[in-house]
């Protein structure tokens, strides 16, 4: 075990930096645009579903694996103390770290916002979202509008989840973007 007084409680700048490269907002809007330009509204809304589903899938586990290489004081303290306590501080705190990695490396937020954290629900706000702001810029307005990104944020939710092993959660939207200025999401046992 790593000497926890030597660590710091700040998430690395390093994994950060690698992270924002690997999935800048800009990349997969412009990838995005590209592949739905001279395409029906139904043939974008499948790409879009299929490419941002593929893209969160990939952030959060990429997330996760160097949020594991790249240990920090907090989730070191937490790991000793989720199993002192027989794994149940595990829900959500454990798949919350890597959905603070992956938004704070994309969104470049300094918190992200957390509106209720409990043992039966986790929600929190992406506001001012690059990748609605990118998408809006490569692909307009109204592709934006469709809001097909959240695909992303949803299937990045329900991947750390199920891969820290919480198999009955239910992952949804409180707010969108595209009507409430900020994109709310709730992962719930079931």
């Amino acid at each position: 075990m790593p000497d926890l007084k030597k660590m710091s409680f700040e998430l690395n700048e390093e994994m950060m930096a690698l992270i924002e490269k690997e999935f800048a907002p800009e990349n997969i809007a412009k990838q995005f645009a590209e592949k739905i330009a001279k395409k029906s509204q139904k043939e974008a809304e499948k790409i879009g579903q299929e490419a941002f589903t593929r893209y969160g899938i990939d952030l959060m586990k990429r997330s996760r694996q160097l949020g594991e290489e790249y240990p920090d004081r907090t989730y070191e303290v937490l790991k000793v103390e989720t199993e002192n306590t027989g794994g149940w501080l595990a829900f959500p705190l454990i798949p919350q770290r890597f959905i603070e990695i992956a938004f704070l490396s994309t969104q470049h937020q300094m918190v992200l916002p957390v509106i209720e954290n409990n043992f039966q629900r986790l929600i929190f706000q992406v506001e001012d979202c690059k990748t609605y702001a990118a998408i809006q810029k490569e692909a307009g307005a109204e592709a934006a509008k469709q809001l097909l990104c959240r695909h992303g944020c949803l299937k990045a939710c329900e991947t750390i989840f199920k891969d820290c092993g919480f198999e009955d959660v239910v992952v949804g939207m409180n707010a969108a973007t595209n009507k409430d200025g900020y994109c709310e999401f709730m992962v719930r046992r079931v």
